[in-house]
């Protein structure tokens, strides 16, 4: 990011209250990091790169800030002692952004809510509604647990070095509820599969990952849902009609 005013903008989006504990992915050199550190916060900054550490280190001083040197994907919020519930804040590294997404799902009961700067297409992709052709697994994995939105869009000349692309910042807020209490590994199962094949019909793709046809045309009838669709077309709603009414067991 280039400047500290910027780094106070987004934060100004993001609305710290007094109190709130926040954690920041990726927190670098610190811009971010000051402008959180303005507020009457809790922070825990968590960084693979000593020497940034040791930068966030010295800029903590006399603040609630807590360091960790380490990485976010290879961790859970437990192993980084975070308490829930804590609010998310990063500027991605957008080589592992959307790990990070998922990532976040993963642990979606320890957030209140996550505001990321992620590469633009990852961002449109997270939050792609129903029918829009960036609509991918990405998109229901995230929207399964989170409302999201963009806040702002910023180009290359925002960051230092200036990235080839265009950059969002989004909010994600976590749902009150999950859009179905299904089993878990049941629904990555039906997730991967109707995505899995992106030009095959729904039910082509479900039947390919080996579900009969009579079965997959049942549940999608139960559910309300044509099966002649692409997954893309389905919304979080219709996924979790069909999660609940497709059967955990293939033929």
């Amino acid at each position: 990011m280039v400047n500290d005013d910027l780094a106070v903008a987004l934060v100004h989006l993001i609305g710290p209250a007094p109190g709130e504990r926040f954690v920041e992915i990726g927190a670098g050199q610190g811009i971010m990091t000051k402008a959180l550190l303005a507020h009457p916060v809790s922070l825990t900054a968590i960084e693979v790169d000593p020497q940034c550490c040791a930068l966030l280190t010295e800029m903590g001083k006399g603040k609630d800030l807590t360091v960790i040197h380490g990485d976010v994907l290879q961790s859970d919020p437990t192993s980084l002692g975070i308490e829930s519930p804590v609010r998310l804040v990063g500027n991605l590294p957008y080589a592992i952004s959307s790990p990070i997404l998922r990532w976040t799902v993963e642990h979606r009961a320890s957030f209140v809510d996550a505001h990321y700067m992620l590469p633009e297409d990852v961002g449109d992709r997270a939050l792609a509604p129903a029918g829009s052709t960036a609509r991918g697994l990405l998109s229901v994995l995230v929207q399964w647990e989170f409302e999201g939105e963009t806040l702002r869009r910023l180009g290359p000349g925002a960051f230092r070095p200036p990235p080839k692309i265009d950059s969002s910042f989004v909010r994600l807020r976590r749902r009150s509820a999950p859009a179905c209490d299904a089993d878990p590994v049941h629904r990555s199962a039906v997730l991967q599969a109707a995505f899995l094949h992106r030009r095959k019909t729904l039910s082509n793709s479900l039947q390919h990952a080996g579900w009969a046809r009579a079965t997959v045309e049942r549940a999608c009838s139960a559910a309300g849902i044509d099966p002649g669709l692409r997954a893309q077309a389905l919304s979080i709603e219709q996924f979790a009609h069909l999660v609940e009414e497709l059967p955990q067991e293939t033929s």
